[in-house]
């Protein structure tokens, strides 16, 4: 059928008179109605989880550490559960510890549904970290004497129930696809087409592309002809079961772009704009769609005084902790590096700050005490300016201990972009569009763009990693930096493993 796998197949440039005629082949299609996708209760079900917000899951990881306590002690214990106040307890602990865990590991977020390998190990490290935390709690600070079958058959049971859960969820989201139209030049469908295959998920299926009237031009190599014009957006909808519409740039600008929009969003369809659809799905902005009138709408908080406040106090609670938490292991850190060459223990480096202020970044040591003789390079892969006890630090990412003091004396905050050296900076911000923005607020220890993409050593990583940047500061919030956090830890304790 015309509709199925319309980007696959290969068409040389068509005019305006072989846009009619493709045209007029395809109209037995918008007359006709398309096979409805997959039905029955997966279909409903996998509808449903798709964009099941993370608290849903924490609400019903709750309900299955409740069931499980409760069968546990009627398992193991003649006491009533309901008239318990130890089994009270031992609930409220077992919740808070896996909602921890569970934050820790991104065990509820939407990429872990899409692998079912990667449910099972976030299962397995979330609930390795609940017992170990629930037994601190338990025993250690509330002196309580349970018995050790019901915390094994209660964890048990949720890695059992909870595994499942997700399994199901993740079978269901993988048989449904939103459908999904382009609305747009053929040129910038074309482009839209490739960021999907390359970032997105297995959660959508673009049935095709329509353009406006007067886009009449030349098709892109590789692309079919187009399913219609807007005029028939409204009849492709219902033909082919739509979900959603993106619309490129252009199109939105139109003043008759409002007589399909609203009959689209009648029929239940969700329309957006690339970058806005882009954002929501993938979690970083398009930086290169960027124009000055985004920074009037977004509407950014890097000089809200009482979110400032705010931050600033998050910072000095979490880099204490920090400092309290990573002190011990200043020694032994040190011992290491001093006896593999002899060399410095710390290393401090100019960094770019807020505002464009330079600063000292310190951290322990990890390459050979010459290693860049006055030329800042990144460090690549397999680098071997790296030491091997620098190869361990950098792998745990205990090497950047020394930077909760950076964040004590206010040069830094505990998440934000990470900072760059000053020659290195400079250079970005002339390769780059809207670099410099990045200054806007404090570089961080950690951040979405660190926890969310890999070390980047290339101008096209710090590119990559620049639009997770600004999603950071489009959308920066407390609940935000508690997540990024939380996600930190999960790679520390990754990394340590």
């Amino acid at each position: 059928m015309a509709s199925q796998g319309v980007f696959d197949a290969p068409t040389g440039g068509l005019g305006s008179l072989a846009l009619t005629q493709a045209k007029a082949a395809l109209s037995p299609a918008l007359e006709s109605t398309a096979p409805p996708p997959r039905s029955g209760r997966l279909h409903v079900i996998g509808r449903l989880l798709h964009d099941l917000p993370r608290p849903a899951w924490l609400i019903v990881d709750t309900v299955i550490i409740w069931i499980a306590t409760v069968q546990s002690f009627r398992w193991f214990d003649v006491a009533d559960f309901a008239h318990h106040a130890e089994s009270w307890l031992t609930f409220s602990v077992y919740a808070l510890c896996l909602t921890v865990g569970s934050l820790i590991f991104g065990l509820n977020e939407r990429t872990t549904l899409t692998s079912r390998g990667r449910i099972l190990t976030r299962m397995l490290l979330t609930v390795t970290l609940s017992c170990i935390l629930a037994y601190a709690i338990i025993y250690v600070l509330m002196y309580l004497r349970l018995s050790r079958r019901v915390v094994a058959a209660t964890l048990i049971t949720y890695y059992v129930c909870g595994s499942s859960l997700r399994l199901l969820a993740s079978s269901a989201i993988h048989a449904v696809r939103r459908r999904l139209l382009v609305v747009g030049r053929p040129a910038a469908c074309a482009a839209f087409t490739r960021r999907l295959k390359e970032n997105f998920g297995p959660g959508h299926e673009i049935i095709g592309f329509v353009h406006s009237a007067d886009d009449a031009g030349e098709l892109p190599l590789g692309m079919a002809p187009p399913l219609g014009t807007t005029h028939d957006i409204v009849a492709l909808c219902r033909a082919h079961h739509i979900r959603d519409i993106v619309v490129c740039n252009g199109i939105a600008r139109d003043p008759s772009a409002m007589d399909w929009m609203l009959p689209c969003l009648r029929l239940g369809c969700r329309v957006t704009n690339e970058a806005t659809f882009y954002e929501t799905s993938v979690g970083r902005i398009l930086v290169d769609e960027i124009t000055p009138e985004w920074f009037l709408f977004t509407d950014l908080k890097a000089h809200c005084e009482q979110y400032a406040m705010l931050k600033r106090a998050f910072d000095v609670v979490v880099s204490i902790v920090g400092v309290a938490v990573s002190l011990p292991f200043y020694p032994l850190i040190a011992l290491a590096i001093k006896l593999e060459d002899g060399g410095p223990v710390f290393y401090s480096q100019d960094r770019v700050g807020r505002n464009g202020a330079v600063f000292k970044l310190w951290k322990f040591r990890t390459m050979q005490p010459d290693a860049e003789r006055g030329e800042s390079r990144w460090a690549s892969r397999n680098d071997p300016r790296i030491t091997y006890v620098g190869r361990f630090l950098r792998h745990t990412r205990l090497d950047e201990f020394p930077q909760f003091f950076n964040i004590l004396w206010g040069a830094m905050s505990v998440v934000g972009p990470r900072p760059e050296r000053p020659d290195i900076d400079a250079s970005l911000c002339t390769l780059a569009p809207y670099w410099s923005e990045r200054h806007l607020v404090k570089p961080g220890l950690t951040g979405w763009a660190q926890i969310s993409f890999r070390y980047g050593n290339t101008v096209e990583d710090a590119k990559r990693k620049l639009q997770y940047d600004f999603y950071y500061l489009k959308h920066m919030s407390l609940e935000l930096d508690i997540i990024v956090v939380f996600r930190t830890l999960g790679t520390f304790l990754r990394g340590a493993c």
